[in-house]
């Protein structure tokens, strides 16, 4: 037993000798951790860095980031204060509720209260906030007359979250929280399910839908440990929009869709319980899915589609040849990234009339809690840029950067557009820029 302290001495230099090496060639493969961060840059020696001190703090912050085998031991961490704390390890992006089901923290305020302060302040008073809807479902519908008359077809899908679906397994924030589901809230969703018809904006409700399938089906259609709809309920969602698409435009190849069967689960259908970033996935029924193949009879030409939404539209992509269904297929995340597109990154570098005078749908699919920013600036700029020339929009725009205020031109053009464009106030804008007068 005397050599105990020698023998333990050596497997802790060992230990840490693995370690350092790990860190520099990676001789044990390791599974990344889940989620978006921003790493430390291995910074560069200088001599003025060293000397201020600097170099010694980034090279600190490096190789804690960097060293052997930190994956795994962040995990072994994670794992420990889930089993013996029962502690979400990222309480900021996911929060625990009943039975273990995991949700994101703004789903859960959108239950409660509503998502508003989310994108708006909570000074702005509840008659704004409605004038803020107003003017961007108005200026939706403009868009949608003027893509209609080039023959693009522009519709609106509201889909549900999973505070929607499954309220019951909400994390409960007591009794004051309770009262507050009921005093009124302004709802992104509500508003557009009852005005969408009033100003005529084609759309398609599956928050209705999906409401109505609530406990009457054999499958979950939000899983335990995910944040968007489940793979399979997203399937049969999309195919049942493909269908409602073709009422008004141009014919889709149809799909067959096959037998469901469970097997283990996939991506993403465990997105939020791979960012708690444990070493094993909390324990669930197996969850079902169904395969999608094409069927005959294809048509001469496959339609153009640019879908601009949120990350819910990613389970579709996972499941669907989209490409094999629609030529030229665009997606526009968050009407900012661009996918599928291999000349264009992003949508500040795109020719906007362009890209949508060559689409034949243009889908707009957005859940309850994205709805608060429907569209992600898109309503706007395209407005503007299908009835007003770049040079007639710039020449706006110095005018206000050149004016002082505590707001942006941004924030500025988009509370007073029809002031600053006085064409786009006529509830039918008659303006059109040069490139559509010179296709008419």
């Amino acid at each position: 037993m005397k050599n105990t302290p020698k023998i333990l001495c050596i497997i802790t230099l060992v230990l840490l000798l693995l370690t350092v090496v790990q860190g520099i060639v990676r001789i044990v493969p390791v599974r990344p951790l889940k989620g978006a961060y921003v790493g430390a840059e291995k910074p560069h020696f200088t001599a003025a860095g060293f000397l201020s001190g600097q170099w010694q703090e980034a090279t600190d912050r490096y190789l804690k980031e960097h060293h052997g085998f930190r994956e795994p031991a962040i995990r072994l961490y994670n794992q420990y204060l889930w089993t013996a704390y029962h502690r979400s390890t990222n309480p900021g992006s996911v929060l625990i509720g009943q039975h273990d089901y995991l949700f994101e923290p703004w789903f859960v305020d959108e239950y409660y209260t509503g998502c508003y302060a989310h994108f708006y302040p909570d000074s702005v008073p509840d008659y704004e906030k409605t004038d803020v809807f107003h003017r961007r479902i108005s200026r939706l519908h403009k868009v949608q007359e003027i893509l209609e008359e080039q023959g693009t077809h522009l519709f609106l899908a509201l889909l549900p979250g999973k505070e929607r679906i499954y309220p019951q397994y909400l994390p409960d924030r007591g009794a004051q929280a309770r009262h507050d589901r009921h005093t009124g809230h302004l709802r992104a969703y509500d508003f557009y399910r009852t005005w969408a018809p009033h100003y005529g904006i084609r759309h398609v409700d599956l928050c209705h839908c999906f409401d109505s399938l609530r406990g009457r089906t054999p499958y979950l259609l939000f899983t335990q440990t995910g944040t968007h709809w489940s793979s399979i309920a997203s399937t049969y969602a999309f195919d049942s929009v493909m269908r409602y698409m073709q009422t008004f435009g141009p014919t889709i190849r149809p799909v067959t869709l096959g037998q469901p069967y469970t097997a283990r689960t996939r991506e993403p259908d465990a997105d939020l319980d791979d960012l708690l970033n444990k070493t094993f996935h909390i324990p669930t029924e197996r969850n079902q899915y169904v395969d999608v193949t094409l069927a005959d009879p294809a048509p001469d030409t496959n339609p153009s589609l640019v879908v601009i939404g949120d990350s819910f539209f990613w389970n579709i992509l996972y499941n669907f040849p989209i490409q094999e269904l629609f030529s030229n297929f665009r997606y526009w995340y968050y009407f900012s990234t661009i996918y599928y597109d291999p000349s264009h990154d992003n949508v500040a570098d795109i020719d906007l009339v362009d890209q949508l005078l060559n689409a034949d749908y243009v889908m707009l699919s957005y859940c309850t809690v994205q709805l608060y920013n429907c569209g992600n600036g898109f309503v706007d700029r395209a407005l503007l840029e299908l009835c007003y020339d770049p040079d007639e929009i710039q020449a706006v725009r110095d005018s206000l950067a050149a004016t002082p205020s505590p707001l942006t031109v941004e924030q500025r053009m988009e509370r007073n557009l029809e002031q600053y464009f006085p064409a786009l106030a006529a509830s039918h804008p008659t303006k059109r820029c040069s490139k559509l007068l010179h296709i008419q």
